[in-house]
């Protein structure tokens, strides 16, 4: 069983990140069929982003990528990643987007929500890699009876 929940997670973990590269590209590239259910304050927001905010949303989707991967893969350097994850998406939401993006207007109470719940989301990901390592479920050598003598 816990197999199972470990690719469960792992495939929602590269579905999530999956929605997050196509939000992202579509976003940067301002396609504008996709922007239009998105309330004009927030656009406004997003296209004043300093560089190194976009740099940061950028960094913090990627690593979400890379950490989904490496989770995958069952490489204990997922937690890590996780964990960089949340905090470049916290210190992007909390150290720009609110105090200085006009973020509490533009991302309206079910933005923030949401903002919350997907580094919530990073948090519990990291989390769950360092149980699946604590469990043997990642970080292992793929055969676990080398040198014992013993064959699969």
């Amino acid at each position: 069983m816990r197999t199972v929940g470990f690719w469960l997670v792992c495939i929602f973990a590269l579905l999530l990140s999956a929605v997050s590269l196509y939000d992202l590209y579509m976003t940067l590239t301002v396609n504008r069929d996709y922007l239009t259910e998105f309330p004009p304050e927030f656009m406004e927001m997003i296209e004043a982003f300093p560089e190194w905010r976009r740099l940061l949303w950028t960094t913090s989707v990627f690593l979400g990528v890379i950490g989904a991967v490496l989770l995958t893969l069952r490489k204990i350097m997922a937690e890590r990643v996780f964990w960089a994850t949340a905090v470049t998406m916290a210190a992007g939401f909390v150290g720009h987007d609110l105090p200085f993006g006009n973020g509490i207007e533009a991302y309206g109470t079910g933005g923030i929500i949401f903002s919350i719940i997907l580094i919530g989301i990073q948090i519990l990901f990291a989390l769950y890699a360092r149980w699946a390592a604590r469990h043997g479920l990642i970080g292992q050598t793929r055969s676990s009876n080398s040198g014992t003598g013993n064959a699969d």
